[in-house]
């Protein structure tokens, strides 16, 4: 059995820990341009810092995409207590295995479970909206019963 609350915890976490390797890389980036001397190749010199400054901006979207989704999660745990249906942010067990309905991450190992984080989006997220406890959904042929909503 997978706890709800301790799952979003992980969730957080999972995306906390993405948003500072990608600041490790800016940091990083930071120092090779500051410690990048101007060599006599100037043309060379000025388009390597422009990349850099480029891969940086990249990487600092990427940190705003994390912490947004942090915040998504964290909303998602507060409001979204256990209901009769599924919604954004639900827990679900299938036949089948587990399965969370809010970021598309795929497939992830919690405790000794596999959950797959499924978007809203996706053709099993749209066929699960909704539904409830004992209806069935088909995937890849199979049918599954949705034991269980959390």
């Amino acid at each position: 059995m997978i706890n709800k609350k301790e799952f979003i915890q992980y969730l957080e976490a999972y995306f906390s820990e993405k948003a500072l390797l990608i600041h490790q890389e800016i940091e990083q980036l930071r120092a090779d341009i500051s410690s990048d001397t101007k060599s006599t190749a100037g043309d060379k010199h000025e388009t390597s810092r422009a990349m850099a400054q480029l891969e940086m901006e990249k990487l600092g979207n990427q940190i705003l995409d994390y912490h947004k989704k942090i915040q998504w999660i964290k909303q998602l745990g507060l409001e979204n207590p256990a209901s009769e249906t599924i919604q954004t942010g639900s827990l679900i067990r299938l036949s089948n295995g587990w399965y969370f309905l809010g970021p598309g991450l795929g497939k992830i190992t919690f405790g000794n479970e596999h959950v797959f984080c499924i978007s809203i989006k996706s053709p099993i997220g749209q066929q699960l909206f909704n539904k409830k406890k004992g209806q069935l959904i088909e995937l890849s042929g199979k049918e599954l019963c949705i034991e269980s909503i959390f």
